[in-house]
């Protein structure tokens, strides 16, 4: 047991590194049996947590888990492999969206409170991440859901290999940024009383409003103005040192 920490905690430290984030060791620990690792780190302006849980979503009660914050708090949904499609406590009232791809319909259950919104976000690109993610290791199972702003991506099994966990948290925040990104388009995923518009949103260089010229970091879509970003040359979110970005359609 010791031993498997050994090369559980070697994972995680390297994967500290990776994402510039802060690791903490798993192991034996007196009069409270054995914790389990974890890593936590930023991206973009989103706080990550990826984790290891017993719970009873998938068959074997084990799972490895990243948690992110979800800035709209009043979407619900559940993305979940048909083999384990059972519906999480607090969603039962979210209603099933089938779409066109027969092939992702044969893999995937999805239920949300925003059936309009979410039937577009889901397009190719996301459903390809979400594919890419069931078979990242085996059994080829996942479950995603968003409530209460908190975005979790979920695969069964204690993960432990390095390179799987690299590639799990990169895939994910694939996911996370074509998920934003849409928003960024023009999606609401909020009610009409509290939408955020895309005129409210600031630059993190000027702290002003951007009213045009909006540009969007290609590594983590943080917007800012175009002519902050010309001058300082990156991304001005902390620890993303995004080099290039892509304009949005003019405000």
């Amino acid at each position: 047991m010791l031993k498997q920490f050994g090369k559980w905690n070697r994972a995680y430290s390297q994967l500290e590194g990776h994402f510039v984030g802060k690791s903490k060791t798993g192991g034996a620990t007196y009069g409270f049996g054995f914790i389990k690792p974890t890593l936590a780190f930023d991206y973009g302006r989103t706080s990550c947590l990826l984790q290891n849980q017993t719970n009873s979503i998938f068959s074997n009660g084990k799972i490895t888990e990243l948690a992110m914050h979800w800035p709209h708090p009043n979407l619900k949904l559940q993305i979940t492999t048909l083999l384990n499609a059972k519906i999480e406590r607090g969603t039962k009232k979210i209603l099933p969206v089938e779409f066109k791809q027969v092939a992702f319909n044969s893999q995937f259950a999805v239920h949300t409170n925003q059936f309009e919104q979410v039937n577009k976000v889901l397009n190719y690109n996301v459903q390809t991440l979400l594919i890419r993610l069931l078979k990242l290791s085996q059994p080829n199972q996942l479950n995603i859901s968003i409530k209460r702003g908190k975005l979790l991506i979920q695969k069964p099994g204690f993960l432990k290999d390095v390179g799987t966990l690299h590639d799990f948290i990169r895939y994910s925040l694939d996911f996370f940024d074509q998920l934003m990104l849409v928003s960024a388009e023009g999606l609401d995923f909020l009610n009409e009383n509290n939408a955020t518009v895309l005129e409210s949103i600031t630059c993190p260089i000027c702290s002003g409003a951007i009213n045009e010229q909006m540009v969007l970091c290609e590594r983590c879509k943080t917007p800012h103005c175009r002519d902050c970003w010309e001058y300082n040359r990156q991304c001005a979110t902390f620890a993303c040192q995004g080099t290039s970005y892509f304009a949005t359609p003019e405000i």
